[in-house]
């Protein structure tokens, strides 16, 4: 956090920087020439250039400049054709040089903080992802937690011999239904069916929520005989949803579940079991 404070420090004192410093030379070669507007004009690409693709390019950019108006400065007084004199050619083309070297310097590091920036964002949005365990709408947990809780169950099946069940709803229609009616009544639904699910098992039977359309449960000491009788009260408990306008909608699962076996030994093994070889049920 604190480092993302000093990237961001760094970065408006670069651009500050880079727009004074633009400003004193646009004052000091005057765009009310065609000579003057034409090298203003060329001094934002190799900005552009900067800020957009990197230090390497905007230096190369002025390099190109600097050559090609070398080139033409020499054929001119060669030629005697003078767009300007010779001493204020080359005054012009040393102090034009100078700016873009340095333009060429800050709008690169501003592509660089700037880059740098939206490295450590996207590393705070991981670490905030992988702590907040919790889904906002349902209370369930989150998929990392899902997997760390199944590996624990697996590691206490494999010591005492416990058995559990996990079982996997997939809701039919999701996107559908968050189209036609709202994200405000998408949340609705799901507190709904996590409502639902908490009244149809037991409270310590572990709940997760892995996507947007998924909820998991851990049957804690449950044989998979016992599973048409849970299946059945979901069933029950899942079938109508009442809307916020009072009318009703009907609401269809696929289901699949997984006894623990004991060739199964990691939790990303028992998902996988779970998403390629069991028959994926309607409920």
């Amino acid at each position: 956090m604190k480092r993302s404070f000093n990237e961001s420090q760094k970065l408006f004192a670069y651009l500050s920087g880079l727009i004074a410093a633009l400003s004193l030379f646009i004052f000091y070669v005057s765009a009310d020439q065609s000579e003057g507007f034409l090298i203003i004009c060329i001094t934002f690409v190799v900005i552009g250039a900067g800020i957009w693709f990197g230090p390497i390019y905007a230096l190369a950019v002025t390099l190109i400049v600097l050559f090609v108006l070398g080139t033409l400065m020499m054929f001119f007084q060669t030629g005697q054709a003078v767009m300007f004199s010779a001493e204020d050619g080359l005054r012009m083309l040393i102090v034009w040089g100078i700016a873009l070297l340095l333009f060429s310097f800050m709008s690169g590091r501003i592509h660089d903080i700037a880059a740098e920036l939206r490295r450590s964002v996207k590393r705070l949005q991981s670490e905030i992802k992988s702590f907040v365990a919790v889904d906002r709408v349902t209370g369930f947990d989150n998929k990392q937690r899902m997997k760390l809780e199944l590996s624990e169950e697996i590691k206490r099946a494999e010591r005492y011999g416990n058995s559990f069940v996990f079982l996997l709803l997939h809701m039919h229609y999701f996107k559908e239904f968050k189209s036609l009616y709202g994200e405000k009544e998408t949340d609705r639904l799901f507190q709904f069916v996590s409502l639902q699910i908490r009244s149809s098992v037991r409270e310590t039977d572990k709940k997760f929520r892995p996507s947007d359309e998924r909820f998991g449960i851990v049957l804690t000491h449950t044989p998979a005989e016992h599973m048409p009788a849970v299946l059945a009260k979901l069933k029950k408990q899942l079938d109508t949803y009442q809307l916020t306008n009072g009318k009703y909608v009907s609401l269809t699962f696929h289901v699949c579940y997984l006894p623990y076996r004991r060739d199964i030994r990691t939790a990303d093994q028992f998902l996988d079991e779970l998403e390629n070889e069991m028959m994926m049920n309607e409920l």
